[in-house]
């Protein structure tokens, strides 16, 4: 029975146990660290990036050309084909254009009416002056002479249409086809012509063209720079080439917040339309500039500061952030590279029991 009534004693505790709260720990405050921090020299900026951004090689106005079809036709030579280096002037394709045949037959046909009512008009011009020519005989001639203008003319525009002078109208009504011409020096990226094919005006080019000229660069930065920065663009298989900013976009993209900045090669420098790299933004330039551990800074009174050793033991030094990039940080201010500062500030002060 006694033996009943302990555990019935011991059960009864255990329930009442299970029902009361379950006591809260009370919070320690924090340790502060005792462990302390290294102090290391500031270092210069040479050599550090500011911030890099992907970049491409823009086109020049005359690096680049697609041959297209201002007329309907049908081709009948090709030329050339894709990775050919060619010349400007050079023919690439040959295509049938009926209406530029027309067109250049109704040039010829218009120059020899033309020069018939020339000698015609001049004879009647002679003969008048003698009183051999009646006066509606030299009108005549003369309303003659200006309809084989007009038409000459007529015929001159559908051929300038497909970049081909008067000189050429001979040639193409003599052999029917016209030919298509590159207007840049370069290589030949595509062909998209098969002989006979027949192609609508304003359809995709047949031929493409790519050149070289002078290169200038196309970067998205996402930061307003110091205006004494330096720049380079580096692309896969070529060392950095210093470059110049000499263009900036006076708005900011809302989409990505970036702006769009160009430049080129401080010295004259040919590149590949479309070659991807990246340009770097370098703080060489900068004046009292140094680079310093990004957990060297430590915000006192809304400014950032750094803390520098001295024999009596540190100094609050302020500084502005130029830029933070990964564990570093490009600060201006009265630092010296024969300074040192503490590695991390924070760590700093909490083992000397300071502020934050």
């Amino acid at each position: 029975m006694r033996r009943s009534a302990l555990l019935s004693t011991v059960l009864l505790g255990a329930a009442l146990g299970c029902s009361s709260p379950t006591p809260v720990p009370v919070a320690q405050p924090p340790a502060q660290s005792s462990a302390p921090t290294a102090w290391v020299h500031p270092r210069p900026a040479r050599g550090v990036p500011l911030t890099e951004a992907p970049a491409r090689v823009l086109a020049p106005p005359e690096g680049a050309a697609a041959l297209g079809l201002p007329f309907r036709g049908s081709v009948t030579r090709i030329a050339v084909r894709p990775g050919q280096r060619v010349r400007r002037g050079e023919v690439l394709i040959d295509v049938l254009m009926p209406e530029l045949v027309q067109a250049a037959g109704a040039w010829q046909a218009a120059s020899l009416r033309r020069e018939a009512y020339e000698n015609r008009t001049a004879q009647l011009k002679a003969l008048q002056e003698q009183g051999m020519a009646r006066i509606f005989e030299l009108a005549e001639a003369e309303a003659s002479l200006a309809e084989a203008r007009a038409e000459q003319q007529g015929a001159l525009a559908l051929l300038r249409v497909a970049g081909l002078e008067a000189s050429a109208a001979s040639g193409v009504a003599q052999r029917g086809a016209v030919p298509l011409r590159s207007p840049v020096d370069g290589v030949v990226t595509e062909v998209d012509a098969v002989l006979g094919e027949t192609r609508e005006s304003a359809s995709a080019p047949l031929v493409r063209i790519v050149g070289e000229g002078p290169a200038r660069i196309e970067a998205r930065l996402s930061r307003s720079l110091p205006e004494d920065t330096t720049f380079e663009f580096s692309a896969p298989g070529m060392e950095a080439l210093p470059v110049k900013r000499v263009g900036q976009a006076p708005s900011v993209d809302a989409r990505d917040g970036t702006t769009l900045v160009w430049f080129e090669p401080e010295e004259a420098r040919s590149l590949p339309a479309g070659l991807q790299g990246t340009v770097r933004v370098r703080a060489d330039a900068l004046p009292e500039v140094t680079v310093v551990p990004a957990r060297a800074l430590v915000l006192e009174g809304g400014e950032a500061v750094v803390l520098v050793r001295t024999p009596e033991g540190h100094r609050r030094q302020p500084v502005r952030v130029v830029v933070t990039s990964g564990a570093d940080a490009l600060v201006r201010g009265a630092l010296k590279e024969a300074d040192t500062v503490a590695a991390d500030a924070e760590l700093a002060l909490l083992a000397e029991g300071g502020a934050l």
